[in-house]
């Protein structure tokens, strides 16, 4: 419905249009409509600037580890202690192309379900985890398997000292002190001995070591089924 402003009457008497009338109308209107185009291009810009963040952190999303279930401190990673997800904003996180590099490490500490992996949340050390513990056996040449390296896994067997005589039992059926020890570290003394230092459940700790230094063990490796495990 149009609004028509009618002549009024001037002061000499004649009829006319009252400007000042007119020029207020026209006054009210232009701020109304100044104020909705101005609430028009606000949320204009707030909408780019939403769709441009979700578009920043879509793009910022990397595929990373993710441990998916407990791992106490000291303990070996394995292949299912993890897997691969995509998160945003978690600087220093390791990349899920590198899970190679993580599986055979032990947990720097306890980790727990749900972690993003750090380099700070694994360590190749020989850490040992709850109810193990590291022992240091010194053995003659012989008694290592050639090319035995950290990683690997062996049993320890209680044998006769070298050049004692041993009965038949012993030789045919040697008493295994430890089963599925994990080698940490393997070097060598300056008499060309071979220390291996291997992690052994804590209950049969003393015992490989008491027969260490008695020079009556010897290592041999683990049959495949327990260096899977």
């Amino acid at each position: 419905m149009s609004t028509t402003t009618s002549p009024q009457r001037t002061n000499n008497g004649q009829y006319g249009l009252d400007l000042r009338s007119t020029l207020g109308q026209v006054g009210q209107k232009a701020p109304r409509r100044l104020g909705s185009w101005a609430a028009a291009i606000l949320f204009v810009v707030l909408v780019v600037i939403g769709l441009l963040a979700l578009f920043q952190a879509q793009g910022d999303r990397v595929e990373v580890l993710e441990v998916t279930k407990p791992v106490p401190a000291g303990q070996v990673i394995k292949a299912g202690d993890v897997h691969a997800i995509q998160v945003a904003g978690v600087p220093g996180a390791i990349k899920a192309s590198d899970v190679d590099t993580v599986v055979g490490q032990r947990a720097a500490s306890g980790l727990v379900e749900g972690q993003i992996l750090t380099p700070e949340a694994v360590t190749g050390d020989p850490l040992p985890g709850d109810g193990e513990r590291l022992v240091a056996l010194q053995l003659p040449p012989g008694r290592v398997p050639g090319g035995l390296a950290a990683g690997d896994v062996v049993n320890v067997l209680a044998v006769p000292q070298e050049g004692a005589a041993a009965s038949t039992n012993q030789l045919q059926e040697p008493q295994v002190l430890a089963e599925g020890a994990r080698v940490q570290s393997v070097g060598s003394t300056a008499e060309g001995n071979k220390v291996v230092t291997v992690l052994v459940k804590d209950a049969v700790s003393d015992p490989v070591a008491a027969y260490s230094a008695a020079g009556q063990v010897t290592i041999v490796q683990a049959p495949l089924a327990s260096a899977e495990e």
